[in-house]
């Protein structure tokens, strides 16, 4: 039973280890020319492994965070319904600061230089939402840390 205990640490080691040989890859790797808006840069040659390898990880944490969450709720589903309703007004309020923030973004071509991108509106329109969204919940985030300060002095 104790060796069913270590598998998480030994998991966490192995991904550690895999990521210090990544980043020593990267930084310390050859370096390839890439062709950027007809400008030639050199760059790591591990860059796509690095993202991907980045993406999986992402990816990962994902899965398991609504794994583990879907689990909890599900358990206290079971146990005690009053304490499942707390974290669903959450998700409903950021259900609807995301519609919010959707339906308020713009959509005109941002200007760049370098920089063509796509031209479909929609992609503005969600990188725009993401931005709002990210604002508007980083202060959320810095009056609520002021405001827990504040309450502790009084």
């Amino acid at each position: 039973m104790q060796n069913l205990l270590n598998i998480p640490k030994y998991i966490l080691w192995g991904l550690v280890a895999l990521t210090v040989i990544f980043t020593l890859l990267f930084f310390c790797g050859d370096t390839e020319s890439y062709l950027c808006n007809g400008i030639s840069i050199e760059a790591p040659s591990f860059v796509p492994t690095f993202i991907g390898l980045a993406f999986a990880f992402i990816i990962l944490a994902s899965l398991v965070t609504i794994v583990f969450a879907l689990k909890s709720f599900g358990s206290k589903l079971m146990t005690d319904t009053k304490s499942v309703m707390v974290p669903l007004i959450f998700v409903g309020v950021l259900a609807v600061l995301l519609l919010t923030t959707y339906f308020g973004a713009d959509t005109t071509r941002m200007s760049i230089t370098g920089y063509d991108g796509s031209h479909d509106p929609w992609v503005y329109r969600i990188t725009n939402m993401c931005m709002m969204s990210s604002f508007i919940l980083a202060a959320i985030a810095f009056l609520a840390t002021i405001g827990s300060s504040l309450f502790k002095k009084l």
